[in-house]
């Protein structure tokens, strides 16, 4: 069976099935051997719809993008104002990072170099819009309206880069998830008027129940 025997909806399937093995187990753990096994298939099949783990790799790591790319555009579409948009951002990515091996993120830095650079170009491309819905949400009057954003949302990105680096910063008591929370929400009271902070603080609530 190659890539061309199969239907797009069949492809996507598999694809999902892959980042799901890659996401969790990091990519240096996961060779074709286990991947095949999760999959109930043959490497062979394996290789003949893929050329190369590196080339599975990185039709993988596209189909991540694209996945949180289309999802965040859906939640800006369907928040009802900036705030609640980024918070819904933030835990769309939080539900990625629960699943995810930290060894993900450093093999992809250290093994796949041009899927690093694939993925800090749709990084740029997010950011941008990112920052889109900051200065909406300035006009709306629920972030401030001194902030650069651009620069508050390089200085983010610097700090989840320190996630890689979990087990160097932070004692073995603080989770993942822990970090990345205070990150998000820390961004989010830096930047928020006191009507954003209040509206902040109610959304939280609703998401704890």
């Amino acid at each position: 069976m190659t890539r061309e025997d199969m239907t797009p909806e069949a492809y996507a399937a598999l694809l999902d099935s892959i980042t799901d093995i890659l996401v969790k187990n990091g990519l240096k753990a996961t060779t074709m051997d286990s991947i095949a096994a999760s999959l109930r298939m043959s490497k062979r099949t394996l290789y003949e719809i893929f050329s190369s783990k590196s080339n599975m790799v990185s039709e993988a790591l596209k189909t991540l993008h694209q996945q949180l790319s289309d999802a965040n555009k859906s939640i800006i579409e369907n928040s009802s104002n900036s705030m609640e948009a980024v918070l819904n951002g933030f835990l769309h990515h939080r539900d990625v990072m629960e699943k995810a091996n930290v060894e993900f993120f450093r093999d992809m830095d250290i093994l796949y170099a041009n899927a690093r650079k694939t993925c800090n170009t749709s990084k740029e491309a997010y950011l941008d819009n990112f920052v889109s819905v900051l200065k909406r949400g300035a006009q709306q009057g629920v972030f401030r309206d001194d902030i650069n954003f651009m620069v508050q949302c390089k200085m983010m990105a610097i700090q989840m880069e320190s996630l890689k680096r979990m087990e160097e910063l932070f004692p073995p008591d603080i989770t993942l998830l822990e970090v990345y929370d205070s990150i998000c929400i820390g961004f989010l009271r830096g930047i928020a008027t006191p009507e954003g902070m209040k509206m902040l603080d109610d959304l939280l609530v609703k998401i704890k129940k």
